[in-house]
């Protein structure tokens, strides 16, 4: 069993309120005991350069409580290139990589680099991937993910009022394509409308029917968390994938 948790949160103007911000939602999420707590897209408001120093509030929180914490997403410069990126914060507090956006969205594509890679993150023997925001979008994105091994999938997002309908339709259905537990939190403002969804399944034995299990988030800030019982889902997703034609779909 693991559980796993949402932070919803409003945006803040400079470096140092939104880190403060974020550490008060996130003790919040750990009163849930959690396993893994992942951030939403863009909440940050600059462009990082050295993560493991303006981050170290959040890292130092990962290794006291011994969780695994997924950043976010959000602008970081390596190398004089500029990228989405969501850092996964191991339960030591060191990081253990990168998920680079792969998709940029609409303006990005005028000032970042896109990824073209999916990763997979262990963490405790449980596999997860990231996709960010519009890489939701794409379903090749997400079956490579899974393909790879990933058990659960983020998505760390930024989406508007009006996207917000469209956006839950694409969550749940790459969760039930691929049979994979999925987290997807978001920004809550007057522009970006919350209502981060997290995903599981329960399985109907009989009919061979999967049966999703879903809890959406509110408006207003707050902390969503869900339990996974990875041994079902693990049944589940290999009943479906045992007929999936692997040699006729690459893979990132």
């Amino acid at each position: 069993m693991v559980r796993i948790s949402l932070v919803q949160l409003s945006l803040r103007k400079t470096r140092a309120e939104s880190i403060e911000h974020a550490m008060k939602i996130l003790r919040k999420a750990i009163a849930l005991d959690p396993d893994i707590v992942c951030l939403p897209e863009l909440w940050y408001p600059k462009a990082v350069d050295d993560f493991e120093y303006e981050f170290k509030p959040i890292m130092d929180l990962a290794k006291d409580q011994g969780i695994v914490i997924i950043a976010g997403a959000f602008l970081e410069r390596t190398n004089n290139n500029q990228y989405i990126s969501s850092p996964v914060i191991s339960e030591t507090g060191e990081t253990l990589g990168r998920q680079i956006k792969i998709h940029a969205f609409g303006s990005q594509r005028a000032f970042v680099r896109p990824g073209s890679e999916v990763k997979i993150f262990d963490c405790g023997g449980v596999k997860f991937g990231i996709a960010i925001c519009y890489d939701l979008v794409f379903p090749e994105i997400s079956r490579a993910l899974v393909t790879k091994g990933a058990e659960l999938i983020f998505y760390p997002s930024k989406i508007s009022v009006k996207g917000i309908k469209p956006w839950h339709m694409y969550v749940q259905v790459r969760a039930l394509e691929n049979r994979t537990p999925v987290g997807a939190p978001n920004i809550c403002n007057d522009t970006f409308g919350g209502k981060s969804i997290l995903v599981t399944f329960d399985y109907d034995k009989k009919t061979d029917i999967a049966i999703p299990r879903i809890m959406f988030g509110s408006v207003r800030e707050q902390t969503l968390g869900i339990d996974i019982d990875l041994e079902c889902v693990r049944k589940i997703r290999r009943r479906r994938m045992k007929d999936f034609r692997r040699d006729l779909y690459p893979t990132l």
